[in-house]
Parts: C-alpha cells; sequence; structure tokens
C-alpha cells in the first residue's frame, strides 16, 4: 500500500464513522518516547491513531477498514490503523 493508498483509506474511515486522527507519522526518536520503536508504522508514515465523536474505539468501522487494505489494533483510547500487509516488528523494508 502507497502512502496515497493508505491516506485515502484513513480519511474515508474517519470520514464515514466521525473521526479525528490525534498520531500519525513520527520521528524514530519520538516514536520510542511514547512507546513505539524504530520501524514501526508510525515512523513510515503508515500508522494512524485515531478516536472518534462516540468514543475512544469503533469496531463497526472494522468491515470497511478491512475492506480498504487496512489492519485495525483497537488500543486502549483508540484505535490504531495500518497497512494490512505491514509485517510486524521492527520493519526495515516495506514495498
Amino acid at each position: 500500500m502507497t502512502l496515497s493508498q493508505f491516506c485515502d483509506a484513513v480519511a474515508a474511515v474517519g470520514k464515514a464513522h466521525g473521526g479525528s486522527v490525534t498520531s500519525w507519522g513520527r520521528s524514530p526518536q519520538h516514536s520510542i518516547r511514547v512507546g513505539g520503536f524504530v520501524g514501526d508504522p508510525h515512523t513510515w508514515w503508515l500508522g494512524v491513531d485515531m478516536v472518534y465523536d462516540t468514543g475512544a474505539n469503533r469496531p463497526e468501522a472494522d468491515q470497511m477498514a478491512h475492506s480498504l487494505g487496512l489492519k485495525v489494533l483497537h488500543e486502549k483510547g483508540h484505535d490504531h490503523y495500518q497497512p494490512a500487509d505491514f509485517p510486524a516488528g521492527p520493519v526495515t523494508k516495506y514495498p
């Protein structure tokens, strides 16, 4: 998934479900400071944290997200979106 495709997909989910992005791209240093790691989706600008007008998590958005090629992680206080094919762990190469 390209950065442009990711942006379009996340925007579609957010618009459809009353979402607001609270975190997106991060430098490696900032990612470490907030509990992430070098090579996580945020450091590739392919990770987005979102909250909604109705609260922190929105499981009913999962089907739409999956149809757009996104993986959703329901985390404490927000939903995290990334490309469905983004590898786990520190990533040094992504198509």
